[in-house]
């Protein structure tokens, strides 16, 4: 019941019909999905617990949120309500784990308003406001009700009303370790560890909180890190040839999509938006022989309004080549990629040339020795 409520407390229930997705190894799968005590069914198809890369929850109602969120120095983010800070314990409430402790050295910043976007741009040592100009100084504590923080004018008293965000530090997010999994909750928490499946649920072993047992029903996403794929969004490109736009080139953008979102007619955790006249390039490093396939979902972005040409080509072969127009659905790709050290991504105006355009790729990996 307790978790019945916690979930309800995320969740706002419309009785909406559930469509998920499941990627595995072998493929791609959409249906219902349940977990079981080894494996998950997706519709009437059972997938092994080895064989899973990602899967993605459509929620049964509408995604509510977090009323705060910690965000870790690893990259985590947990979504909960920051009860207080001292010099050696943030406190927090979890909907779903209850009260928490945890050493204030693991946090990168607090975020005091719900959904607030990641901004790499932000200055460590700071405190943003809704209203005001951000205060410099180091974080003294937190209560329920008031912020201290050691500024240029001496110790400064605020009320957290109006407090968006303080930052510690601007450092990067690490990637997820090899054959680490990842979680994704309903909430907008992203955890990261050992995942197995359950009855109605999965257990994660996490290095900071403990095992946690996560009913499905909270459960946005779950991604896995086999050897056997590498996932494209987490990687560095070799290379990337942008021509300017209007004034200057457009880089190609690596997304997090909410809950039920993805490329148009997709569903996916992570992806790559990317703008006409860019080519992205990724080397192949694989052993000669050895079978290679590129997958994603391919559509046009999200508000678009012109066509889109993209074309996917290896060892000068093109793989795939498309024209998008603004309303078509995304496309689930498998494409076996032939010998070669390189796998190009090219994207071009299509006949109707209007902004905004350009391709999204969703969950681009690639799978290898299948």
């Amino acid at each position: 019941m307790a978790a019945a409520r916690a979930i309800a407390a995320v969740l706002m229930l419309c009785g909406l019909a559930r469509a998920d997705v499941a990627q595995a190894l072998q493929g791609r799968l959409e249906g219902h999905v349940r977990f079981l005590a080894d494996h998950l069914t997706v519709g009437d198809k059972s997938v092994r617990w080895e064989d899973l890369l990602y899967v993605v929850q459509e929620p049964a109602g509408r995604w509510l949120g977090a009323p705060q969120a910690v965000r870790l120095t690893h990259g985590e983010v947990w979504g909960a309500d920051i009860l207080g800070l001292s010099a050696k314990k943030l406190q927090l409430r979890f909907a779903l784990f209850g009260k928490r402790e945890i050493d204030p050295g693991l946090v990168a910043a607090l975020d005091f308003l719900p959904r607030l976007p990641a901004d790499g741009a932000l200055k460590a040592k700071t405190l943003y406001r809704e209203e005001g100009e951000p205060i410099p100084g180091q974080l003294l504590w937190v209560d329920e009700r008031r912020i201290a923080i050691d500024s240029p004018l001496g110790v400064l008293t605020v009320p957290r009303q109006g407090v968006s965000r303080y930052v510690f530090s601007r450092g990067l997010p690490l990637g997820p370790k090899p054959n680490e999994d990842e979680v994704g909750l309903v909430d907008g928490t992203r955890l990261r560890g050992t995942l197995k499946p359950g009855a109605r649920l999965v257990e994660l072993e996490h290095a900071v909180l403990g095992k946690l047992s996560i009913p499905e029903r909270a459960v946005q996403f779950i991604r896995r890190h086999p050897p056997s794929a590498l996932y494209l969004a987490e990687v560095a490109f070799q290379s990337v040839d942008a021509a300017p736009l209007v004034s200057q080139p457009v880089p190609p953008e690596k997304v997090e999509y909410e809950p039920g979102a993805g490329p148009e007619g997709a569903q996916c955790p992570r992806g790559l938006r990317i703008w006409p006249k860019c080519t992205v390039r990724y080397g192949l490093a694989r052993p000669a022989g050895q079978k290679l396939a590129f997958r994603a979902a391919v559509g046009p972005v999200d508000g678009a309004r012109g066509d889109v040409r993209v074309r996917i080509s290896a060892a000068g072969k093109a793989l795939f080549e498309k024209d998008f127009a603004p309303e078509d659905k995304a496309e689930a790709l498998s494409l076996d990629v032939p010998q070669g050290d390189q796998l190009a991504i090219e994207v071009d105006f299509g006949a109707r040339m209007r902004f905004p355009c350009g391709i999204a790729l969703g969950e681009p990996h690639l799978v290898f020795g299948r």
